[in-house]
C-alpha cells in the first residue's frame, strides 16, 4: 500500500526479508540507484521489526574515513539493535569488521547492508561473509506493487500459482474475470500503460507530469554514466561505454551479437564484453540464456539481451526508440524478474529458439514445472500465435507444462488444451 504521509510504496519483497531476518543476523539488499533501498531500510523494515536503528551511508567520504580507521570499535559500541550500512561497495574494508563483530557478539544485533554494484559486494561476501548473510535484489517498482498501492488488485498472484504447477487456477480465473467491472479494468490498464512507458524507478512515480518524468530519467542516466560507474571502474573511456550503452539499448529483446556491436563502436570484442559486464553488475541490463536439454538439437546458443527498465531505454534513445514489440517484450521480461525475486527465487527463466527460427520468448522453469510464454502485441491472439508453444510442450513432454500468450487485452482465452491467452496486466498483477 502507498503511505502518502511518508511518500513511499510498500515493497512486496519485505515479507521475505522479514522472515529471513528471524534466522540471519546479516542481510544484503542490492539493486540499482534510486530503487528505494534506503527507504526500505530506514522507513519500512525498522517499524515492522519494532527495532530502533543506527544508519550510516558510505556515500559520505567523511564516514568512509572514520570507519576505515576504527570500524570494529564503532560497530561494537553501537547500542541500538539494528544497523543499516548504506552503499557498502564504497567501503570494502567493512566486511572483515562486520564478520568480527557478528562472530564475537552475544546479542541479537541485526545488520543490513545495501549497495548498487553486484560484483563489488558479491566478491566481498564470498570472501568474508559466506554462510552468514542472505542476499536480496531490489528492482524498480513492479506493476503489481504500483497497482497494490492504489488498491487495484488482491493478495493472490497468478505467476506464483502457475510456476508452482497449479494450472487449474486458470479455469477459476477465467470464471472470475468477468466479475471485474469496466471502470476498474480501465484504471488498471491506464497505470499499466504508464508503467510500460516510463518503467518502475520510484521517483518517476512521485512525479505527475510526463515531461518531468522524462527529464528525471535523462538526469538519472547522466548521473549513472558519469558518477556511479566510477565506483565500478574497469573501463577506459566513458564515451565508448556510453556508446555501447546506446547500442545495447537498440538491441534489447534481441540475440546478443558482440562482434556486431564491436564493429559499430569501433572497439574490440573484449572491450565490449568488459563494458557489458559493467552494465550487468550495475543492474542496467541482463542476458537471458537459451533453454535446451539435448545437445544434439540445433539450438541457438547465443544469449538475448534485455534492459531492466523501459524508462531507461526511453532516456537513452528518446521517442524514436526500439520497435513497440521489442519494448513490450523488454517490459515483460523486467516484470518477470521482479516476480521471480519476490515469489519464486529458485525458479529459472530462459528463452527457446531452434536453428530453424522457431522461438518461445520465455521458458519459466521450477523443478519439473514449465510455463512456456509468448509475448504478443496484438488485440486478439489466436491459436496460430501459440503454435511454437504447442511445439515446445510436445517436444519437452517429460515436463509438466502449460503455454501462455501474454497480450495487452481484456479477456482470458482458452485457445486449446494447455494453451491460454492472458492479458499482461492480469498475469502480472492478479
Amino acid at each position: 500500500m502507498i503511505n502518502k504521509s511518508m511518500n513511499y510504496i510498500d515493497r512486496i519483497i519485505i515479507e521475505r526479508i522479514l522472515k529471513r531476518l528471524k534466522y540471519r543476523k546479516i542481510i544484503a539488499i542490492i539493486g540499482p540507484r534510486q530503487t528505494g533501498k534506503t527507504t526500505l531500510c530506514k522507513k519500512i523494515i525498522p517499524p515492522k521489526l519494532g527495532m530502533d536503528f543506527e544508519y550510516f551511508t558510505f556515500d559520505d567520504p567523511d564516514e568512509r574515513l572514520r570507519f576505515s580507521e576504527s570500524a570494529i570499535s564503532i560497530l561494537k559500541n553501537i547500542k541500538k539493535p539494528f544497523i543499516v550500512l548504506d552503499e557498502v561497495q564504497k567501503a570494502p574494508f567493512l566486511f572483515d569488521a562486520i564478520k568480527y563483530v557478528i562472530d564475537n557478539s552475544d546479542n541479537d544485533k541485526k545488520i543490513i547492508l545495501t549497495g548498487s554494484s553486484q560484483i563489488l559486494i558479491m566478491k566481498k561476501i564470498k570472501e568474508t561473509l559466506a554462510g552468514r548473510i542472505s542476499l536480496f535484489n531490489l528492482y524498480p517498482f513492479s506493476l503489481r506493487e504500483v497497482l497494490l498501492s492504489k488498491d487495484y488488485v488482491g493478495n493472490e498472484n497468478l505467476f506464483k500459482s502457475l510456476i508452482e504447477g497449479n494450472y487449474g487456477i486458470l479455469y477459476e480465473e477465467e470464471s472470475n474475470f468477468n466479475l471485474i467491472n469496466s471502470d476498474r479494468i480501465r484504471g488498471i490498464k491506464n497505470i499499466t500503460d504508464i508503467h510500460k512507458k516510463y518503467g518502475g524507478l520510484p521517483p518517476v512515480w512521485l512525479i505527475d507530469d510526463e515531461g518531468e518524468k522524462s527529464e528525471w530519467l535523462r538526469d538519472y542516466r547522466k548521473t549513472y554514466i558519469e558518477r556511479d560507474l566510477v565506483d565500478v571502474g574497469g573501463f577506459s573511456s566513458l564515451e565508448d561505454l556510453n556508446l555501447v550503452h546506446k547500442l545495447l539499448a537498440l538491441r534489447s529483446a534481441q540475440l546478443l551479437n558482440l562482434s556486431n556491436i564491436a564493429n559499430e563502436a569501433g572497439i574490440s570484442i573484449n572491450t565490449v564484453k568488459k563494458y557489458l559486464n559493467i552494465l550487468k553488475i550495475s543492474f542496467q541490463v541482463s542476458t537471458l540464456s537459451p533453454f535446451f536439454m539435448n545437445a544434439k538439437k540445433r539450438l541457438v546458443k547465443s544469449p538475448k539481451i534485455y534492459f531492466l527498465d523501459t524508462g531507461i531505454i526511453k532516456s537513452i534513445l528518446g521517442e524514436n526508440s526500439i520497435s513497440e514489440g521489442a519494448m513490450y517484450e523488454t517490459w515483460f521480461f523486467s516484470e518477470l524478474l521482479k516476480l521471480k525475486e519476490i515469489y519464486s527465487p529458485e525458479s529459472e527463466i530462459y528463452f527457446y529458439r531452434t536453428g530453424g527460427g522457431a522461438e518461445v520468448d520465455f521458458v519459466l522453469k521450477r523443478g519439473s514445472n514449465i510455463v512456456a510464454t509468448e509475448v504478443k502485441l496484438k488485440k486478439n491472439p489466436t491459436l496460430k500465435d501459440g503454435k511454437n508453444l504447442e511445439r515446445f510442450l510436445n517436444e519437452y513432454n517429460e515436463y509438466d507444462g502449460i503455454g501462455i500468450i501474454i497480450y495487452p487485452g481484456n479477456r482470458i482465452i482458452k485457445l486449446k488444451e494447455k494453451i491460454w491467452a492472458i492479458p499482461d496486466w492480469f498475469f502480472l498483477a492478479q
